[in-house]
């Protein structure tokens, strides 16, 4: 894995992770695409507007989370995330895993984020917000 690449996925979960938007569309080119579930988000104001709503709908819903995450190494200009989510509510706990693989543009920013649902994950987290009574939005 490039260094580049290590370094900006480094920033970039710990910008998340901390909740700081401005820090975390600071390593995002304006030309960034966030690719999820079918979905596709252009620009950093839409992305981090996702990952904002995400991160507030979560520590309003939920009684405890801990993110945990590693970085893996790939090929020059990328770098795979794994992302780790330990929630707890009441007598539910979830512990929910996903990836997201950024690409470095040639401005030396993050360019493309590619998020990679882990299978099975995603109804584990739909069970858990159905056991607690939730709703993602």
């Amino acid at each position: 894995m490039s260094k580049l690449a290590e370094t900006l996925a480094l920033r970039f979960v710990a910008a998340l992770e901390a909740g700081d938007w401005t820090a975390t569309q600071a390593l995002l080119s304006e030309a960034c695409v966030y690719e999820f579930r079918g979905g596709t988000l252009h620009g950093p104001e839409a992305i981090i507007a996702t990952y904002r709503e995400i991160t507030e709908w979560v520590d309003q819903s939920f009684e405890s989370v801990r993110y945990e995450s590693r970085v893996e190494r790939r090929p020059a200009g990328e770098a795979l995330i794994h992302f780790r989510d330990l929630m707890d509510h009441g007598d539910h706990h979830l512990d929910f895993r996903c990836q997201q693989l950024i690409r470095v543009d040639e401005q030396g920013r993050i360019g493309r984020i590619q998020h990679i649902d882990i299978p099975g994950e995603a109804e584990k987290a739909a069970a858990f917000n159905e056991a607690c009574g939730v709703k993602r939005p």
